[in-house]
């Protein structure tokens, strides 16, 4: 990759400076114009120079901030560790060294765009149906966020709406697990298919490990041989949570409060949901 040209550094380094000085001139309460004289009082000549060394150590803290971020979103948009440690003039080891856990983003970035291409229509369908269910329910700070990412989300660019989508996950999440099953059995329906379809999401990206990751559970039915595909959340009053095979999660789910709470692998979650409501 071309680095900067000598010009490009010096005009980069004047808006620095230029930057310096004004935060030193607002913490010092100076005029705006107002640059380090060539014969202030002795008692009062470090100050400017000590208030813009202050910017510059300030400047320089948020760069780092930036630059990691800046990796962060080179990786999940498919830069490899060579290619960041070019753009910032280190090695591919340094970039490591510097910014760990980068490698796989672009794999796990792709996943959950593909889930949202073909998801990503009836996930938000259905949190707008949910919230409307579960309008002034107590007990789900959720909504409130979630109606705030829903509306941001329609009117944000697709590379932002992808973005966003793991705040949208967890607060879907959150209220399709705690809201309070309606009597009527469509919007029961569709408080269970916000949770199958957000414990499709995690299995899908694999951005939540902890919400996904298995422990070879067999299934919580008793005497069943068989592996667990789901987590069931219950309905009973202290919410137990219950592995389950196939047959067994479709059985349970047939109760309309109990709800898909984690996927153990892709498309099994909505798949276990459409068979037990005979879709």
């Amino acid at each position: 990759m071309r680095g900067l040209s000598d010009a490009q550094r010096a005009k980069l380094t004047a808006a620095i400076e230029q930057l310096a000085w004004t935060v030193a001139r607002e913490n010092l309460e100076l005029e705006p114009d107002a640059g380090p004289r060539a014969d202030p009082p002795d008692a009062e000549l470090p100050q400017p120079w000590l208030a813009a060394l202050t910017a510059l150590l300030a400047i320089r803290d948020s760069a780092e901030q930036l630059a990691a971020s800046v990796a962060l979103s080179a990786a999940q948009r498919g830069a490899d560790y060579p290619a960041i440690g070019d753009a910032a003039g280190m090695t591919r080891q340094g970039a490591r060294r510097k910014w760990p856990g980068l490698a796989g983003l672009a794999d796990q970035r792709q996943r959950k765009l593909s889930w949202w291409n073909t998801r990503g229509g009836q996930f938000t369908e259905c949190v707008r149906a949910v919230l409307a269910i579960a309008e002034g329910q107590p007990g789900l700070p959720w909504l409130a966020n979630l109606h705030a990412q829903l509306t941001e989300s329609g009117q944000a660019s697709p590379v932002r709406r992808l973005e966003a989508l793991d705040m949208m996950l967890v607060d879907a999440h959150a209220v399709a697990l705690n809201a309070l099953m309606p009597d009527d059995p469509t919007a029961a329906r569709l408080i269970g298919l916000l949770a199958a379809l957000t414990a499709d999401a995690y299995a899908a990206t694999n951005g939540h490990s902890a919400l996904i990751t298995r422990d070879a559970k067999a299934c919580g039915t008793h005497d069943c041989p068989c592996d667990s595909v789901v987590e069931l959340l219950g309905p009973d009053p202290g919410r137990k949570t219950l592995p389950a095979c196939r047959q067994h999660a479709v059985e349970g789910l047939r109760q309309a409060a109990t709800r898909i709470m984690t996927a153990y692998e892709p498309d099994v979650a909505l798949s276990v949901f459409a068979e037990a409501h005979g879709d």
